[in-house]
């Protein structure tokens, strides 16, 4: 039963949903009223700060012409979809997880790993298609102005310091807008819009089934743990496989449409596959940076993720966190100073002791959440090799005990890294290769030697050891790659 009290707040809300949504345009896209709370402008504008901080936290992969690729595409779709005038951008996120993900009002990014997993240039379209399918539809608005009707908050009350404050979500790849979970319905409605705007564009429709059995493929190796991200709220693959093959079926094949396996192919060789071991890496509870040259070992058992411009590490009960980051001063007096001496921070014991021969500068805090919620801290300032390195450990001020001999210990591991495996290792990269006669994929393993086990080469070729390829083809394998143990 509704109390007087909660009746009151009701009315009013339900009122302005029926006006709202009597007087809402229908979305040319999905041809449904929605509630929408949220003018199109802001949409542009969330989507443009939540890009920034995808591409400031995730970073983008370092290929000009493989990057001009996905954008050309994803541009020609969006243009045959209902929005064509969105400011929209195509990227590619140096992230090694099966993942694609759209933003408000027009940037939508793919991860090289789902980049790796593709077979064709249609392929690679029918995923574009899905996130611009999730623009177009306006699912973000809509999510956003649900929340914002039933008086929700999209985050949580962070401390008011900057240092802090960019980060507390990191684990959620440090984005509000990356949290909102789209209903099974939405994703639905997105893979039939992607389905349109595929062939609107020319694109062969039918590799949107290839979609979903790479990502039945994939969620079968995972053993129903650990799925990709594009996973995770999406149905069953199976099950939307088919529903296409039922909606090729209604609406019939094109079997002039576009599908450029070879061009696709011949784009991602080269294409860096898993772990980037030089933009630093784990052996262990160890961090290793082979470019900058250094090394840190962080709390055993905590849950660590290494991204573009930070480390970061989680506590297992969740209540403390380290991350590492480069300060923008030129040494570790200043960046100190920056931050000790901010608005809202009470500093505690400063000192200037070096650690491991480095010069640094440590020093304890305290800092209020905007919900009143009062944390303890210590911060740690390191030159080394014309940088300074910024460590920061904070907990709830009621558990600083549990955690003071964590974060120093962890701080006073700051190292040169000098183990010249781990300065030498580099990257696996994907390798196409046209072979000259039939052959099964496990005779192709032998003939043409990978870094990885056949069933990875099964993974991303979509093919059994046994099946047979035809003279001609082209085959993916990765060479290269040592991350030391």
């Amino acid at each position: 039963m509704i109390s007087t009290v909660k009746r009151t707040r009701l009315i009013p809300l339900v009122v302005f949903a029926a006006v709202t949504l009597a007087g809402c345009p229908v979305n040319p896209a999905t041809g449904e009223r929605q509630l929408i709370l949220i003018s199109e402008a802001q949409e542009i504008e969330l989507g443009r700060q939540g890009a920034q901080q995808v591409e400031a936290s995730i970073g983008l992969y370092d290929d000009a012409a493989l990057q001009e690729y996905v954008n050309r595409i994803g541009q020609e779709l969006a243009a045959n979809s209902e929005k064509p005038n969105l400011p929209w951008s195509f990227k590619v996120v140096d992230d090694v997880v099966v993942n694609a993900f759209a933003l408000p009002g027009g940037p939508i990014y793919v991860t090289r790993g789902i980049l790796a997993h593709f077979n064709s240039e249609a392929e690679l379209a029918g995923v574009l298609g899905h996130e611009i399918g999730h623009v177009t539809a306006r699912h973000s608005a809509e999510q956003i102005s649900r929340a914002q009707a039933a008086q929700l908050g999209l985050g949580i009350g962070y401390i008011f310091l900057p240092e802090i404050a960019a980060y507390g979500d990191v684990f959620g790849a440090g984005l509000g807008l990356l949290f909102l979970k789209f209903s099974r319905d939405d994703e639905r409605q997105a893979d039939d819009l992607g389905f349109r705007y595929m062939r609107r564009s020319g694109y062969d429709a039918t590799e949107m089934v290839g979609i979903f059995e790479m990502l039945g493929r994939i969620s079968a190796t995972a053993g129903g743990s650990g799925l990709p991200a594009w996973l995770s709220t999406h149905p069953d693959p199976g099950q939307r496989r088919e529903r296409m093959e039922q909606r090729l079926a209604q609406v019939g094949a094109d079997p002039g449409g576009t599908v450029e396996r070879a061009r696709y192919l011949q784009m991602i060789d080269g294409l860096v596959f898993g772990e980037n071991p030089r933009n630093g890496f784990f052996r262990g509870s160890t961090f290793l940076h082979p470019d900058l040259q250094f090394q840190l070992d962080f709390p055993q058992g905590w849950r660590t993720q290494n991204m573009t411009r930070q480390v970061v590490a989680l506590s297992p009960d969740e209540d403390a966190i380290i991350q590492l980051t480069l300060a923008d001063e030129s040494s570790a007096d200043q960046a100190a100073d920056s931050f000790f001496y901010q608005s809202g921070v009470q500093v505690g014991r400063i000192s200037r002791t070096p650690i491991n021969g480095l010069p640094a500068r440590s020093g304890y805090f305290n800092a209020t959440a905007s919900d009143g919620t009062e944390f303890s801290g210590l911060a740690v300032f390191i030159e080394y090799g014309k940088l300074v390195y910024s460590l920061l450990g904070y907990t709830l001020a009621d558990r600083w005990t549990t955690y003071d001999d964590v974060f120093r210990s962890s701080f006073g591991s700051f190292d040169r890294l000098t183990d010249p495996a781990a300065l030498n290792a580099q990257p696996a990269r994907l390798e196409t290769v046209r072979i000259d006669r039939s052959m099964t994929l496990a005779q192709f393993a032998e003939r043409y030697p990978s870094t990885v086990e056949i069933e990875t080469l099964e993974l991303i070729n979509r093919l059994g050891a046994d099946e047979t390829i035809a003279a001609g083809e082209l085959v993916k394998r990765v060479i290269g790659g040592t991350i030391p143990q």
